[in-house]
């Protein structure tokens, strides 16, 4: 079920990036993207009947493990994704303060008459 949301949420980040003219919009909707990404990994990796890789002591050394390579991916690619959206809001402001207007078609016209 987690992977079928997750497509769906990538779906509608998709949509959102390509038919959305307001630039905040558009990062709003990469966010959405990168979160579907998000969920579909984490639903490939989740495994149930698996124990954390902690060990406390050495009582249950029988039981599977879950393997801790996936979880730290995501974690590194959530700080990434976080990054990048801080890092597009941060370009959209400086547009915003440059052109007056944070609509893509807009901003367009005025680099075409600037050329």
């Amino acid at each position: 079920m987690v992977i079928y949301i997750s497509f769906l949420a990538a779906a509608i980040g998709i949509y959102g990036m390509i038919v959305c003219r307001n630039m905040i919009r558009k990062v709003i909707s990469l966010g959405i993207l990168e979160t579907g990404t998000t969920m579909f990994f984490v639903g490939v990796s989740a495994a149930t009947g698996l124990t954390a890789p902690v060990v406390p002591g050495l009582d249950n050394l029988g039981s599977s493990f879950a393997d801790p390579v996936p979880q730290a991916l995501i974690i590194t690619g959530i700080v990434i994704n976080f990054s990048i959206l801080c890092l597009l809001l941060v370009f959209t402001i400086m547009l915003m303060n440059r052109y007056h207007t944070i609509d893509v078609n807009t901003i367009e016209k005025i680099l075409e008459k600037e050329e």
